[in-house]
Order: C-alpha cells, then sequence, then structure tokens
C-alpha cells in the first residue's frame, strides 16, 4: 500500500460563488496527495484548512486568522464525496462561515493540514487573491425609444 508522501494545494484552487451569482461564497480548494513516486494517491484521516490574512513585507506571512474548516476521511463513502475520478484529486467546496472576508481586493493565505491515522502531519499553504466585489445593481432599467 502506497501512503501519502505530499500534500499540494493545487493552481485550480479559487475563490468560488457556489450559487453562480457575483458574489463569492468560498473557497473550492483542490488537493493532490502524492507517494513516494510523484503519483497521486487517496488518503484517510483528518484535515483541516485555514485561511488567512496576507501580511506584506513580514516573514511570517500569515496574519489574522479568518476562517477554519476541518473534514474526516474516514472511509469509502468519505473519499467518494472528494473525490475526483478524472482529476485524481480531493475538490473541497469551503463555504464562508464568517461571511465574505472584509480584505475584499487582497492576498490571503489558504493552508491544509493533514494527519494521517498513524500521526504523520502533511502541510501546505496557497496565496489567493480575494477578488474586489462589486454591489449589485438594483432599479428599473430603461428601453431606447
Amino acid at each position: 500500500m502506497l501512503m501519502p508522501r505530499r500534500l499540494e494545494i493545487q493552481p485550480f484552487t479559487k475563490i468560488k460563488s457556489f450559487d453562480d451569482d457575483r458574489v463569492p461564497d468560498g473557497i473550492e480548494l483542490v488537493l493532490r496527495f502524492t507517494d513516494q513516486f510523484g503519483d497521486p494517491v487517496k488518503a484517510v484521516g483528518h484535515m483541516y484548512f485555514e485561511l488567512y490574512t496576507f501580511k506584506n513585507a513580514s516573514g511570517e506571512r500569515k496574519g489574522d486568522r479568518l476562517e477554519f474548516w476541518d473534514r474526516t476521511i474516514a472511509d469509502a463513502k468519505d473519499v467518494r464525496l472528494y473525490w475526483s475520478r478524472t482529476a485524481q484529486m480531493y475538490e473541497f467546496p469551503l463555504a464562508w462561515t464568517q461571511g465574505l472576508p472584509s480584505t475584499t481586493g487582497r492576498k490571503l493565505i489558504l493552508t491544509a493540514t493533514y494527519r494521517a491515522p498513524w500521526g504523520e502531519t502533511l502541510e501546505d499553504e496557497y496565496v489567493l487573491e480575494l477578488p474586489s466585489v462589486e454591489p449589485p445593481t438594483g432599479g428599473a432599467t430603461t428601453r431606447p425609444g
């Protein structure tokens, strides 16, 4: 049995609207675990994800923690819930629990931590750019002539 040796947040990870409006509802996190040969593998265990503000010009880039999510993958049902067979990666929809971060237009740091049942821990972090969100326009529209 090949065990995960590396965890990597993929560049497909993005801030997303889950209901297809213009306001982001959270993050679509895409993770890949790889074995000692660099091939994708599934993993069971506990995962948690944290979102931080980004600190410029600092040795410690993580600022205030904005969000925390945790997921446990314990059995085949859990794997099927998050595993993409086509991409051979895990996909986690992470909805805001504290509302849209007020750091609009700024960078954020997303971290992923995996704890295997046998005690090993793997980590990765990824910088995201929170897009500026314009309020929806309301009111009546007029038609030309």
